[in-house]
């Protein structure tokens, strides 16, 4: 009967315990954290794409940006609330409390906004939750950045918080009123001259030629690499000179 000293058997059974560790590691099979990778799309024309649907509250603007290549800086800047400034390092689930007391009740910002603030930037397929929304300064970047459909944007609901969060002000990109002479994304140039305000003067101040009679001030921006939020704040001054 062949005898193992107690020191030679712990001296195995550690090798044994950390050796299996150890090739567990290297086959993948032992995970010391959450995975902060999201799915990818299975089918259709964005197949092989990380899903936007798949990012969970426990992600920071940082992890997003290694699967998305959305500015993760950015992303956080245009997201954080008046009076606070988020990190790239924050995770996105603080935004339902920091938003919290703030909106009405059947809206919300929070990782469902991420969501889709991503899909836009991304240009991938994505359907919100009801009551979803985004900061208005969030949706006046998205329309700076090439490549995002300026049609997209147009139907998605924002909310302006001004001050520390009063005055707070619903809006929805694709609200237009032709008889309110209210400059909005889908107000055109033809309908600008038709307030009274002449060529010259919108070309002096958005700062380039405008398009056709039938363009919309947005899609004129988008195209010329100018936020709408400077060109409607300039156009809607000139319009309100003609009453």
């Amino acid at each position: 009967m062949v005898r193992v000293k107690t020191t030679t058997l712990a001296v195995i059974t550690l090798g044994l315990i950390f050796g299996g560790i150890g090739l567990s590691k290297a086959l993948g099979f032992w995970l010391t954290e959450s995975s902060k990778e999201p799915a990818r799309f299975a089918t259709g024309e964005a197949a092989g794409q990380y899903n936007p649907a798949d990012i969970r509250g426990s992600y920071t603007w940082d992890d997003i940006e290694r699967a998305f290549g959305l500015p993760a800086a950015e992303a956080a800047r245009v997201f954080s609330p008046a009076g606070q400034t988020l990190s790239a390092g924050d995770q996105v689930n603080v935004l339902e409390d920091l938003y919290a007391g703030v909106l009405p009740e059947d809206q919300e910002i929070g990782t469902d906004s991420v969501r889709l603030f991503v899909a836009l930037y991304k240009n991938l397929p994505y359907t919100p939750e009801e009551g979803t929304v985004l900061p208005k300064t969030a949706l006046t970047w998205l329309s700076s950045q090439a490549g995002v459909d300026p049609l997209r944007l147009e139907a998605v609901t924002t909310v302006e918080l001004r001050g520390t969060g009063t005055g707070l002000a619903t809006a929805t990109e694709d609200e237009h009123d032709s008889d309110a002479r209210v400059v909005a994304g889908k107000t055109t140039f033809g309908e600008i001259y038709d307030w009274g305000v002449s060529e010259s003067q919108v070309k002096d101040a958005i700062g380039f030629a405008p398009g056709p009679r039938t363009q919309s001030i947005r899609d004129a921006a988008v195209a010329s690499g100018v936020e709408f939020s400077v060109i409607k704040t300039a156009l809607q001054a000139l319009v309100d000179a003609q009453d």
